[in-house]
């Protein structure tokens, strides 16, 4: 077999291939060719910044192509082989002989020239699902070979001057057998991009592949694995920049440390309502760590009422959840709103504002509960909290709940000093946030 390595050499890289990366190619293959009996460098000089490392990188599969080579190396200027490189790949071919491409471990040289392993990467991939749940930062970088056949379907998109790397791998792990080892082909040398006219810097790379990241798992939505104290769960994710969704990706419930603290102030068999239940990152915890009687989620976004839907569904917890308030939103009385989102990877800001012609209804609690006895209310209404508060006046001084609040920097004294002292309650314990503070409050003659 033949294997090439392509190296595209961009402006102010020159010295760093001849000095650094050149010798690492010799280097290997005087060590060991693994299973290719030649190996062809291909430098594609691009020092003026005229074509882009997307159009050399091609222009050198279309030529490897046409001179029979079997596998590819992408190699950046920058960047070092190891040693033992084709020794590695020729036992990952041996384990997976249908391979396609093979990616290892990303190792990169520190500040002194010492070469580490990036901490948070996943050792193993091998499928395409795997490899979204992962924040591209940690999951891939260039160096892979990969069979010539596959690049010269898939090629890199000249259009773009960064970001064409994640295009590429998507396309690849989507069409063709690939997987991530535990091994190290080569060392990366971070903060040395190269300049000219189609340069960009990392910031640009971290959003435009975040972008293409996010699209992906809006494509082919996944499922995360999240634990507490031994007890598994499973969230959908459709944005993994999603401030709640990338903490599932990371295997944690959202506001974890918060919910701890229910332990000791909700009693078992509690009857819940949760308003603001997003994507039922609480009502999940709620069902599997307060052994609660019955659950109420309110949540009037459609687009959250999907993935809540999905968990509630994947968890099995139809049998705890009371769905009356799905698709309502929670006020001091009945009326018209409309949803708003001022990020989008924040969706469990979305705020709502009253408009007679609205496509949201809300209402207030005492009318959605009745008369029926409730423990244990958590309100996250994106200011509206007061409302809601209002809206459940004479559940509250009926039933004398415990209640977590989020409250919105213009509403904590408001509910800290007003609220709690007009319907005597009291502040058991906090958590302070950025632009909010979450109280916990027991009514007094429970405190």
């Amino acid at each position: 077999m033949k294997c090439g390595v392509i190296t595209p050499i961009g402006p102010g890289h020159r010295t760093l291939f001849e000095d650094r990366c050149l010798p690492s190619v010799e280097r290997a293959v005087a060590y060991s060719k693994g299973p290719f009996e030649e190996i062809t460098l291909y430098r594609m000089d691009d020092g003026e910044g005229r074509h882009g490392r997307s159009n050399r990188r091609n222009a050198a599969i279309r030529q490897a192509a046409e001179e029979g080579v079997d596998w590819l190396f992408f190699l950046d200027a920058d960047d070092e082989l190891t040693p033992n490189a084709f020794e590695a790949f020729g036992r990952v071919l041996a384990e997976t002989p249908d391979l396609d491409a093979a990616f290892g471990l990303l190792c990169h040289f520190d500040e002194d020239g010492n070469p580490g392993l990036r901490e948070g990467q996943p050792e193993r991939l091998d499928s395409y699902g795997e490899l979204i749940a992962w924040d591209p930062f940690v999951a891939l970088e260039m160096g892979h070979f990969v069979r010539t056949e596959a690049a010269a379907q898939i090629g890199f998109d000249e259009t773009m001057d960064t970001g064409e790397d994640y295009t590429y791998y998507y396309a690849l792990w989507q069409r063709f057998r690939c997987v991530k080892r535990p091994e190290i082909f080569y060392v990366i040398r971070r903060f040395q991009s190269s300049s000219g006219p189609r340069s960009a810097s990392g910031s640009d790379w971290s959003a435009v592949v975040g972008r293409l990241w996010a699209e992906q798992v809006a494509a082919h939505p996944l499922w995360a694995e999240v634990s507490d104290a031994g007890i598994p769960a499973r969230m959908r994710v459709t944005n993994p920049r999603d401030l709640i969704q990338a903490e599932h990706l990371a295997g944690r419930f959202f506001e974890a440390g918060s919910l701890a603290r229910l332990k000791t102030l909700v009693p078992e068999g509690a009857r819940i309502v949760e308003v603001g239940a997003n994507v039922g990152n609480h009502v999940v915890w709620y069902a599997q760590h307060l052994a609660p009687e019955v659950i109420l989620p309110v949540e009037p976004n459609p687009e959250a009422i999907a993935i809540l839907d999905a968990n509630i569904a994947e968890n099995r917890l139809e049998g705890v959840v009371d769905r009356r308030g799905i698709g309502l939103g929670a006020g001091r009385a009945q009326g018209r709103f409309r949803a708003v989102l001022d990020d989008r990877d924040n969706l469990g800001a979305t705020r709502l504002v009253e408009d007679p012609g609205g496509g949201l209804t809300v209402v207030a609690l005492d009318d959605l509960v009745g008369e029926e006895r409730v423990d244990f209310i958590k309100i996250d209404a994106e200011g509206m909290e007061l409302d809601v508060l209002d809206g459940a006046s004479a559940l509250i001084a009926r039933e004398r709940p415990v209640i977590w609040v989020e409250a919105r920097r213009e509403n904590i004294v408001p509910f800290a000093q007003g609220w709690c002292r007009r319907n005597d309650y009291c502040i058991a314990d906090s958590v302070a946030y950025v632009n909010t503070m979450d109280y916990f409050v027991l009514p007094m003659e429970r405190a």
